[in-house]
């Protein structure tokens, strides 16, 4: 595998990562049963 693949492939993991993330703690946070 390449040396250059795999920083860009974990940084654009990440970032899926921290949309998915914000995105359902944004939406958990109108959630009637969520405090």
């Amino acid at each position: 595998m390449n040396d250059d693949l795999i920083p860009f492939l974990a940084g654009v993991a990440f970032l899926i990562l921290y949309l998915v993330f914000s995105a359902w703690t944004e939406m958990g946070t109108k959630l009637p049963w969520k405090k």
